[in-house]
């Protein structure tokens, strides 16, 4: 028989354990992540939010070598979600039959994303707005009951991004939304549902910390404005940047041989697109207020991080390519990256390189956890915390691209715009060492091209 002193002593340290267990999740921090569409950094979208430089740029740290490594949606999602170059994620194009939420995609990696892998530490986690382009699509394999592995609150879009007329899952509960701005606008929904994810970890789930993924249909097209926001830049054009409606004949082929001259009609065409895209920015500086808002109304914004990214850039006119991105230049492949938060310097900027495969690691840092061995990003926190110099972080990355559609010709109609092929390949070196800020990069014939000769130097 056990004594009671045997006993007395075995209950104080379970109570110790477990009281220090609760300090434990009251001392970790809760993580906000947002994520736009499609927004550049080069062609001055983040000029056109001033709350956003005021809530979040001179509240912390902005990165001004941010990049993605993967210029097109859902491989550049997967690889946020997963922290892993697409080589490693494969999912390699927008369509499902290159990946994108396909049933390979969930046997490789739904229970490998960051949701996951932050429910295992501990944390509540929601995720609210896009999540892969074929999400519950038709052709997919699942529909809007299909809740991915390691979300609590899940309301994830059906499909790609879109303003109005459009389903979600709510919870495995398919809600379809029509054209009534106050209850459709899908930025301002979502703002709603992250405001309130906010408040019921505040009042149900306390001493619990969290993680949200807010994905933003913004400003992707259609870039549908919400009303007050119509018209707001009207006199606005492009940033005319000097490769703006530039012929350049150095280039690859599609921009050399494949991409006519702008006309004054497409200019004009482009110049509406890119005042759109702002005007739908300015929603989503008013999402960003209100989550720091409901944030200091719980109490939880002196033990919040924020980040501030998207899954890729933008062209708009550059050398002669209207509005689109899947290009190997900074245009399509640099990003916003802002990070507020306890220990983070307020108003700074850094110069290393941060990489969307990072940001897995990243939060799973912060959070106090273990960083799986087979993620190829590495942990921001060392910078976020310390401003860390130069020579001890990367100063190249790779980023890949596999083309889209049929493969086109040099001899097609030459006033056609082609803005994507399956010959528009690429494997590509960005580097940034002092004194050598350069890229090489090598095309394919095919789509699969660069699958084959990596499979073929393993093997």
């Amino acid at each position: 028989f056990r004594s009671r002193r045997t006993i007395e002593m075995r209950s104080l340290f379970t109570l110790i354990f477990a009281l220090f267990g609760v300090s434990l999740a009251a001392n970790r921090p809760n993580i906000v992540f947002i994520i736009t569409d499609d927004q550049d950094v080069k062609l001055n979208s983040l000029e056109v939010q001033p709350k956003l430089h005021s809530m979040m740029i001179e509240q912390g740290m902005f990165f001004k070598n941010a990049f993605v490594t993967h210029p097109v949606c859902c491989p550049s999602r997967s690889s946020t979600l997963t922290g892993k170059y697409t080589h490693n994620h494969r999912t390699y194009e927008n369509n499902v039959g290159r990946g994108c939420n396909a049933q390979s995609w969930r046997d490789l990696n739904e229970e490998k994303t960051i949701g996951a892998y932050m429910t295992k530490a501990g944390y509540r986690t929601g995720f609210f707005g896009k999540y892969l382009n074929n999400y519950a699509e038709k052709g997919s394999g699942v529909n809007a009951s299909h809740v991915p592995a390691g979300w609590a609150k899940w309301f994830g879009l059906v499909g790609n991004s879109k303003y109005y007329h459009y389903s979600v899952s709510n919870d495995g509960v398919e809600e379809v939304h029509g054209s009534d701005y106050e209850k459709d606008y899908f930025t301002d929904v979502i703002k709603r549902q992250a405001t309130d994810f906010i408040q019921d970890v505040s009042t149900n789930h306390s001493g619990t910390p969290f993680f949200m993924y807010v994905s933003t249909p913004a400003p992707h097209r259609p870039a549908t404005p919400a009303p007050q926001y119509n018209n707001t830049f009207a006199n606005r054009t492009a940033p005319r940047t000097p490769s703006y409606h530039f012929e350049a004949k150095d280039k690859h082929w599609i921009i050399s041989e494949g991409t006519p001259s702008m006309t004054n009609q497409t200019m004009e065409i482009v110049d509406q697109l890119c005042r759109q895209r702002w005007e739908t920015l300015l929603s989503v500086q008013d999402l960003v207020e209100e989550v720091l808002m409901s944030l200091q109304k719980a109490g939880f914004m002196d033990n919040t991080f924020i980040f501030y990214n998207s899954d890729h850039g933008y062209h708009l006119g550059q050398f002669n390519q209207q509005g689109e991105k899947r290009q190997p230049y900074d245009e399509d492949i640099r990003v916003p990256l802002i990070v507020r938060g306890p220990g983070v310097s307020k108003n700074v900027s850094t110069e290393m390189i941060a990489l969307n495969i990072d940001l897995l690691p990243t939060f799973l840092d912060l959070a106090g956890s273990t960083i799986p061995e087979d993620v190829d990003g590495q942990s921001l926190k060392s910078i976020l915390m310390t401003e860390q110099k130069a020579e001890k972080w990367r100063s190249d990355f790779l980023v890949e691209y596999f083309g889209e559609g049929n493969p086109c010709m040099v001899q097609m109609d030459p006033q056609i715009f082609r803005h994507d092929c399956h010959n528009n390949t690429f494997v590509a070196i960005r580097s940034l060492q002092s004194g050598n800020n350069t890229m090489y990069a090598e095309f394919f014939p095919t789509d699969s091209a660069p699958v084959d000769l990596r499979d073929r130097k393993s093997g």
